[in-house]
């Protein structure tokens, strides 16, 4: 409990740290170096960190899996509550937030942030990261899940984080933000999952 309590801290400090120090030239030189390939792989990456396509799997494998093997069905739906979850109440902080993209600093020169402006437009909706957020949610449930194949949760949960990166869809601070949603999400769902079972 005190290890995850210190990851939040420091998760915290990186994201303050990024704000004020790293975020801006981050996306500068982003921006200044990104290529096709680059963004191709981002663009690939942004397609795997919808999370409809780990919920649609969560609902078959829980509906097949529910009369024969009813302790694998339920850790599917720890996984679909884990990454649902987060993606929701990440969205809702978007829009109450409503801190501009990169993409509004390297054309406008925007980078102030429209507390309480309620936008839903993509432009206006970078903290936090919901790719990242789904991403953690998906290593951290995903491990739980299929512990043999925690390797590759992990490594798909890292890729889908660093491909916002890559595109310059978000600051740095916003996929650690989303990071620690993401992961605190999935680890309160899991001990709530595991303390029900």
């Amino acid at each position: 409990m005190t290890s995850r309590i210190a990851i939040i801290a420091i998760g915290i400090l990186a994201m303050l740290a990024s704000m004020i120090w790293i975020d801006l030239p981050l996306a500068t030189w982003i921006n200044a170096h990104n290529t096709s390939e680059l963004r191709q792989i981002g663009s690939g990456l942004e397609e795997l960190g919808k999370s409809q396509w780990i919920l649609g799997y969560c609902l078959i494998v829980t509906l097949v899996a529910w009369r024969s093997m009813r302790s694998f069905a339920k850790q599917h739906i720890a996984f679909f509550v884990s990454v649902a979850a987060s993606g929701i109440l990440s969205n809702v902080i978007k829009v109450i937030l409503c801190r501009p993209r990169p993409p509004l600093f390297i054309e406008q020169g925007i980078t102030q942030w429209h507390l309480l402006g309620f936008q839903m437009e993509y432009i206006w909706n970078s903290f936090p990261s919901g790719h990242a957020t789904t991403g953690l949610a998906i290593a951290i449930s995903g491990s739980a899940a299929y512990p043999r194949l925690k390797w590759l949760f992990w490594s798909v949960g890292l890729a889908i984080v660093l491909g916002r990166l890559m595109l310059n869809a978000h600051y740095l601070s916003d996929v650690i933000a989303g990071s620690l949603l993401g992961g605190v999400v999935a680890m309160w769902i899991l001990r709530r999952f595991s303390t029900a079972a």
